[in-house]
């Protein structure tokens, strides 16, 4: 297969994306990307992805609930809305998912310890464990949100064993990230803001090379701030990531696309 450029963490079903979605998807096209995986956070993201997914082929398709709307019954104080819905019933439908193979992979899902206080931990882990159940049971990889949680997502992962695993625009300490790439062979998605971001920099410079993964994060984490993010943005973080290895860019974007393959159809490699 010929390598591609790859997005392993979009959000394509925001309301940023409503009045231009095709041409966001052609212009990913256009820049090379063979895949754009688009994350659920809650049952209306969730079925919109299955949707663009049949009309999109490079849309990859991951369900999850994000650990804010995970604990969304305990109605938390936040500056945005959090919809109610029935968390266990949405559990339910990303397993019909995953069983009848719609899916590439669970997520977003994880902790989250930066919007909300300690109260809600037992809850969110709950959902979290849940998911890494679904995850392994139909041996799928997880996509994770651990902000301001990145150790104790960290120790639940491991105590299940779980194997497949790529942390979302990480944002914990950078040893204890090479740490756990080196220890268990887990993988770390890297945002297009990261030539601004000293943190990311140092992520791209010393984790092992198998790794390493490109996201968006679409429509967030823009390369100029303030901007709208989308998928074809991670060709800059290619071309970055080559001029901090002394890499060329198609060697940097081979091993990315490696490396999104060995993540997501590890039985095709």
């Amino acid at each position: 297969m010929v390598s591609k450029l790859v997005d392993v963490h979009a959000h394509l079903t925001h309301s940023k994306f409503d009045s231009d979605l095709d041409d966001t998807i052609q212009r990913a096209e256009a820049t090379g990307l063979g895949a754009i995986v688009v994350n659920g956070l809650e049952p209306r993201s969730n079925r919109r992805i299955l949707e663009l997914a049949k009309l999109h082929p490079i849309i990859k398709p991951a369900l999850g609930i994000y650990p804010i709307d995970a604990i969304n019954q305990l109605k938390p104080d936040l500056p945005f809305p959090v919809n109610t819905f029935d968390v266990d019933n949405e559990i339910s439908f990303i397993k019909s998912q995953a069983k009848a193979g719609t899916i590439i992979a669970v997520g977003e899902c994880g902790l989250d310890g930066y919007w909300v206080s300690e109260e809600t931990f037992p809850t969110q882990e709950r959902v979290f464990t849940e998911l890494i159940n679904i995850a392994l049971e139909f041996d799928l990889p997880l996509i994770i949100h651990s902000r301001k949680r990145e150790k104790r997502c960290i120790e639940i992962l491991e105590h299940h064993g779980v194997k497949r695993v790529d942390f979302h625009c990480y944002g914990g300490k950078v040893k204890l990230a090479i740490k756990a790439a080196e220890k268990n062979g887990w993988w770390f998605s890297i945002p297009a803001n990261c030539r601004s971001n000293e943190a990311f920099t140092k992520m791209m410079k010393e984790l092992p090379d198998q790794s390493i993964l490109t996201e968006t994060d679409s429509p967030y984490l823009a390369p100029t701030k303030g901007n709208r993010n989308e998928p074809c943005s991670v060709k800059g973080t290619v071309d970055y990531l080559g001029q901090l290895r002394s890499w060329s860019f198609d060697e940097a974007r081979d091993l990315i696309w490696n490396n999104y393959l060995a993540l997501f159809y590890p039985k095709n490699t």
